[in-house]
């Protein structure tokens, strides 16, 4: 902790004096004095580092349980910001006086002040384009970080992390980092999020599509009172023959009974395990590793070098960065499909209670079992997560 703090005092006297906004920092006789309200779930403490009079965030411990709240309910699959917004406002909870809006709940959510951040932190940004001014061995897994918008950025940084300025900071994070990545990975994909309507009818929507055209199926409600599912590409312009005339209640009650089966097959919550221990993104660090490590050693080469041998090595350097790009985007799908052994804990639990459980939890369940439904005339076809 005694080394983040001298470590920060010397940023602040010798970097982000260079470098930040005096929109963020401004200097008095007494140092360096952080300006604004302190990030919600914190209150500042003024202290002594090195000589230099400053300011640190502390926990507030009221607000910051209501932070780690907020993280809990938007990893959910299913929760939106207006889930939030409504809780909160419905228990009569104020945020600085105030009721939590969406444009709040987003910038807390993409706020590094609150993650506890370790290498996954540091290789999420360095990935962006964001420039770290911390070393890696900073990233201790305990402290929060402090995001400056780039004086040379070309958008701000809630949007866009490119040119943006990452520094460590003093004081410890509220949430893990595997929380707030999947956070945040869920918020960069939030317009698509946004765009698809609430499931109503079956919690099988958004898994559910055509055997046929693979387009998704719709579960429709006639006067009798039953409901089945129709292709949607059916519906729209007759170019695919469907699935013929499927009742929604009989695929429920078949994916109930093989969620069932699965799981008595040896598929228990045990056999989850951390993200980071996942054999596949343990072999993707390595390899991330090895490229980051190659582009250091170009880069360093390029002191001096002649103009055939320069070319060659920002070529090169695209390569590898191209190739490093893949293998993120390969770890974002990895930490969407992936889930916690608490949250197998949680399926399990709720396979066991299906008949008393509500539908946010049945299609969490199946959201964390099942990657896709594929109905065809008399058959299902289960594409599993695991």
């Amino acid at each position: 902790m005694l080394n983040i703090c001298i470590v920060f005092a010397q940023l602040e006297r010798e970097t982000i004096q260079k470098r930040v906004s005096d929109a963020y920092y401004s200097r008095s006789q007494k140092g360096f004095r952080m300006g604004g309200k302190p990030p919600y779930g914190y209150r500042l403490e003024e202290i002594l580092m090195e000589g230099i009079h400053t300011k640190k965030l502390v926990e507030e411990p009221g607000e910051a349980a209501i932070v780690r709240e907020i993280f809990d309910m938007y990893e959910q699959p299913d929760t939106s910001y207006g889930d939030i917004t409504r809780y909160y406002a419905e228990k009569g909870v104020q945020f600085y006086g105030k009721e939590l809006i969406r444009s709040m709940l987003a910038q807390l959510l993409r706020n590094p002040v609150y993650v506890r951040a370790d290498m996954d932190v540091y290789r999420f940004f360095r990935s962006h384009g964001t420039n770290i001014v911390s070393s890696p061995e900073q990233f201790d897994g305990i402290h929060g970080c402090y995001l400056y918008q780039g004086r040379d950025a070309q958008t701000d940084k809630l949007q866009n992390l490119k040119g943006h300025m990452l520094v460590v900071a003093p004081h410890e994070g509220l949430v893990s980092s595997e929380q707030w990545l999947n956070c945040r990975i869920k918020l960069m994909r939030n317009k698509t999020i946004q765009a698809n309507r609430k499931a109503v009818n079956t919690w099988l929507a958004g898994k559910v599509k055509c055997g046929n055209c693979g387009y998704a199926l719709m579960s429709i409600k006639i006067q009798s009172g039953k409901q089945y599912l129709r292709c949607t590409k059916r519906l729209n312009n007759k170019a695919c023959p469907g699935c013929g005339k499927v009742y929604t209640e009989d695929v429920e009650n078949y994916v109930y009974k093989e969620m069932v089966r699965k799981l008595r097959e040896g598929q228990s919550p045990a056999t989850y395990t951390k993200l980071k221990e996942n054999p596949q993104v343990k072999q993707i660090y390595r390899e991330i590793e090895e490229m980051e490590k190659e582009i250091s050693l170009l880069v360093d080469s390029l002191a001096g070098a002649g103009e055939t041998l320069t070319d060659y090595i920002n070529q090169r350097v695209e390569e590898i960065d191209q190739m490093h790009q893949l293998k993120l985007e390969k770890l974002s799908v990895l930490a969407e499909n992936h889930a916690t052994p608490e949250q197998m804990e949680k399926v399990a639990s709720n396979i066991s209670l299906w008949g008393e459980i509500d539908f946010k939890e049945k299609r969490f369940t199946v959201d964390k079992m099942i990657r896709s439904l594929k109905v065809f005339p008399g058959s299902v076809q289960i594409q599993w997560k695991f």
